[in-house]
């Protein structure tokens, strides 16, 4: 009798558990808790069937020429593939650019990209790559800005980067603005009587050669303590500009820098390492950003480090954070994207302005990866964008393959993406870097050949 109750018992506790996951596999399990999020529980996730094709969701009518656009079939055009310039006049086109290069190339002279992202490129991920890339064809050596302090600094690789646990860093997510206005990297910070920060060559891009920092109001109390290439010296930011420089190298190669601050009510931005002329892409990511807060930066510290950059690119690469499976309409996107662009447009008046649709990301359904069926979608909509806002535009998600191919990038031979079905690897990274450079070296050879 004792052995016939502990078969029973495993096989009860069994049949529950079945029973239990079968209903909860019809109802809906997800939810949110705080920071902590629930997902769906499926116990016949593979074995249900699900029909190949997908159906879109029925976006707001007010966007219903994109659905039609994006339910065709597409083709594959110049316009698909290459860099699109909807610009009516030189200013706002990719013109200003081409310029640039052209006058780096013959006049030695330099040229300057920011390029704004989210985690797709956080730790210098693509940027790396493209910088490289121009670097090699038109000259410059260095990795242009990096911030204070970085929650990847452990993982980019194009330099070493430490600093002391007690700055205060005020930026998208931890507030900001007032008395600490954010700078382009989404980031304001604050010393305490012993902060420090330390940036040391990487073989990636070599010696430093010029060290700049940039910082708004200060004054003579605000001493920074500079230890470069063996000696120190110690300088005062007392600039009363929105946005100073100081300059730390002016020549000569050394390998680190290290800066111990004594300012705590001076805000601080960064530092840029540069070698004379050339092409320089700063990196301006940021983890988890839609592209909607770009607002939260005044257009004073736009154009105060402008005055020191004089950027002839702005890159904008957003959309992972904003497509969702449960989203039903982006208009609401759209409308706070226009607003973001016209704040960037009005910043930056004398830059080109080039809008990168987003890549593919995956959405599992019944046990399959495949493209979250927004993309497309989501995509048309950013074109819809820079045509209407007169910028330029290139889609990324089909240069990468468009319809499923995240899967391809993650289960291929070679795995180009991660396997969250959503961000690059290294390897992925560099792929993404060569087919912009090649489509902007494409541009950049028709500007030079209407000017023969």
């Amino acid at each position: 009798m004792q052995t016939e109750n502990k078969l029973r018992e495993p096989f009860l506790i069994l049949l529950i558990s079945v029973v239990a996951l079968s209903f909860f596999s019809f109802v809906n399990t997800e939810f949110t808790f705080g920071a902590y999020q629930t997902k769906k529980v499926d116990l016949f996730s593979e074995i249900r069937f699900f029909p190949k094709h997908f159906l879109f969701p029925a976006p707001d009518m007010v966007f219903a020429d994109v659905l039609k656009d994006s339910l065709r079939k597409i083709k594959r055009e110049k316009e698909l593939y290459g860099i699109a310039s909807f610009s009516k006049d030189t200013i706002g086109s990719m013109d200003r650019f081409y310029f640039a290069l052209s006058e780096t190339k013959k006049k030695k002279k330099k040229t300057r990209i920011a390029y704004f992202g989210d985690s797709m490129v956080e730790g210098d991920l693509l940027t790396m790559d493209l910088r490289s890339f121009f670097q090699k064809a038109f000259g410059g050596n260095g990795v242009g800005f990096v911030p204070i302090t970085s929650i990847v600094a452990g993982f980019r690789t194009t330099i070493i980067h430490s600093f002391s646990s007690d700055w205060t860093d005020y930026n998208f997510s931890k507030g900001g603005g007032g008395e600490h206005p954010l700078g382009p990297s989404g980031h304001c910070f604050i010393a305490s009587g012993g902060s420090y920060v330390k940036y040391t060559a990487a073989k990636y891009s070599g010696s430093f050669n010029q060290v700049k920092l940039y910082y708004g109001k200060g004054n003579d109390n605000c001493k920074v303590s500079v230890t470069n290439g063996g000696s120190t010296n110690e300088i005062t930011l007392n600039g009363t500009n929105t946005v100073n420089e100081a300059v730390i190298n002016e020549s000569g190669s050394v390998n680190s820098v290290t800066m111990s601050f004594n300012c705590p009510a001076t805000n601080i931005y960064g530092a840029s390492f540069e070698s004379g002329t050339g092409v320089y892409v700063d990196n301006y990511a940021f983890r988890s950003n839609s592209g909607l807060t770009f607002s939260g930066v005044p257009t004073s510290l736009y154009q105060g480090f402008d005055n020191y950059f004089d950027y002839d690119l702005i890159v904008l690469h957003y959309g992972l954070n904003a497509v969702g499976h449960k989203v039903k309409t982006y208009k609401w996107y759209f409308d706070a994207f226009q607003k973001t662009v016209q704040h960037i447009k009005s910043s930056f008046p004398n830059a080109s302005i080039l809008i990168i649709g987003m890549s593919d990301k995956g959405y599992k359904s019944g046990g399959e990866w495949q493209t979250e069926p927004d993309i497309p979608i989501f995509v048309e909509l950013q074109k819809k964008l820079a045509k209407e806002e007169g910028l330029a535009f290139w889609n990324l998600y089909e240069n990468m393959g468009g319809f499923n191919s995240i899967k391809q990038w993650v289960e291929g031979d070679t795995a180009y993406a991660n396997k969250d079905y959503a961000h690059p690897n290294h390897r992925g990274a560099t792929r993404m870097a060569t087919l912009l450079y090649d489509k902007l070296m494409k541009g950049y050879k028709e500007y030079e050949a209407k000017l023969e």
